[in-house]
């Protein structure tokens, strides 16, 4: 079974790198879909919508009219800050697959015992970043569940 919960928000963000117009700073109607998969349970339930919507919000609500602009661009960091724009600083360029893959790590990370106690086992993110252009990412739960034990003991140790 899979079910899907979308989700919309405003922002800007550029990619200082691209040869082409990309390279300004400029804005998207972003849309998103995420899509969980598993077995659902013996009501046929597979999650409650407000679970996915409760992991996300915080996110989304971040980035809805926002900046989002990577770790690595200090230029549009440093304005950002003289203007006291809102921003998200991503840790990555901010195209749309790695927005996506972002999307994917965070609901993983962050609601993996959600999930688990759910039966998902697929994760699948479809970031559109205009009407006619997507990124779609997927990843297991076990991934995440296989990486848990080294991030809590990261934390441990920070």
């Amino acid at each position: 079974m899979r079910v899907a919960k979308r989700f919309k928000w405003e922002a800007a963000h550029r990619l200082p790198w691209h040869e082409g117009q990309c390279r300004h700073l400029h804005g998207h109607s972003y849309r998103m879909t995420v899509e969980l998969e598993g077995t659902p349970d013996s009501r046929g339930m597979l999650i409650d919508f407000k679970h996915i919507k409760r992991v996300l919000k915080p996110l989304i609500d971040a980035w809805d009219h926002a900046v989002i602009v990577s770790q690595d661009d200090d230029e549009l960091r440093e304005a950002i800050e003289k203007l006291g724009t809102r921003s998200y600083v991503l840790p990555s360029d901010t195209t749309a697959e790695n927005l996506c893959a972002y999307v994917v790590h965070y609901l993983g990370t962050r609601a993996l015992q959600t999930l688990q106690s759910h039966r998902i086992h697929t994760i699948r993110v479809r970031l559109q970043e205009t009407e006619t252009c997507y990124a779609e990412s997927e990843q297991s739960v076990a991934h995440f569940a296989a990486r848990e034990p080294a991030l809590a003991k990261a934390k441990q140790t920070a």
